[in-house]
């Protein structure tokens, strides 16, 4: 845990700025399309981070990197994250079920770590696993009414879910060979600039928006984005990419306790049990080895 401290702190940050997203889209979304949205964080942010590159004279890639981080982008930000923005603009989409669904990509990133990275799943991440995702099941079991769902919505959130998941191994891979600074900055503008038909296609401008969501924009794209996939892919390298991703089981827990202080939202007894399994699961992950080499060594004094 100690070696790893570092990676907590960096993962740390990232959750706690992802967990800000829905909060601040949701304030905005009345002023501009969620697609630019996604547009705009993606490419604001890559140049965000660009820039940091450009300063520490460390931005030349190779030509056999350049062909991943195009991947690397078309699966990011024009699939996944659109995916995403698509299932909760489907009508009568429950953004609680879509939360739920999008932060069980941890499942899908161990599994791609198992077999891409040979990376071994002990038995108390599965257990941590298990009860991370009951955790997030159960602060949404008020959404969860099948009648009123558009089972379109959960299907997009689930393919998202699980390109985000291949997003993570290969661009923890990637993020080794060159840097999290550059992985990050490349792979985001060459994904935003692929975007741009898509826009232009379905007339949604890119950079034309509302002067009064300005400082909600350079939030999302420089904090949100440039900053958290930063740190995120920084703890990755140092904790590991399935337990490192374990982090996305918080983000509805932080999103809920941001939407209440922020938004005025409530929430009931489904959310404090659902808090409680969540904890306890990263808690299981993150500590395991601790506590049993505590448990060894006290067998042995």
């Amino acid at each position: 845990m100690k070696k790893n401290g570092f990676g907590y702190l960096f993962l740390l940050n990232t959750v706690i700025l992802f967990s800000t997203y829905e909060v601040v889209s949701k304030i905005i979304i009345d002023r501009i399309s969620p697609f630019q949205i996604n547009f705009l964080r993606f490419f604001l942010g890559g140049l965000f981070l660009f820039l940091f590159s450009l300063i520490k004279r460390d931005y030349k890639v190779e030509k056999k990197h350049l062909k991943m981080l195009a991947v690397l982008g078309v699966i990011n930000v024009v699939l996944s994250m659109n995916l995403l923005q698509l299932s909760l603009s489907m009508e009568n989409a429950k953004a609680a079920l879509v939360a739920v669904i999008f932060s069980s990509n941890p499942i899908f990133v161990t599994l791609f770590s198992s077999v891409i990275e040979k990376e071994k799943i002990h038995t108390y991440k599965k257990a941590g696993l298990i009860l991370g995702l009951t955790g997030v099941m159960v602060m949404s079991i008020n959404e969860l009414s099948i009648d009123a769902v558009n089972i379109l919505s959960p299907v997009l959130a689930l393919f998202s879910a699980v390109l985000y998941g291949l997003y993570t191994v290969f661009g923890r891979k990637v993020s080794k060979d060159i840097g999290s600074l550059k992985m990050n900055s490349y792979s985001f503008l060459i994904g935003s600039i692929l975007l741009l038909p898509f826009l232009l296609l379905f007339k949604i401008p890119a950079f034309h928006i509302n002067p009064s969501i300005t400082g909600h924009i350079i939030y999302l794209s420089v904090l949100t984005t440039g900053v958290g996939y930063l740190t995120y892919f920084i703890g990755l390298s140092i904790v590991g990419a399935s337990k490192g991703s374990m982090v996305f089981f918080l983000k509805p827990v932080l999103a809920s306790i941001f939407a209440v202080i922020i938004l005025k939202e409530s929430v009931g007894i489904y959310f404090l049990l659902g808090t409680f399994l969540v904890v306890l699961g990263v808690t299981v992950i993150f500590y395991w080895e601790d506590f049993m080499g505590w448990i060894k060594t006290a067998k042995d004094r």
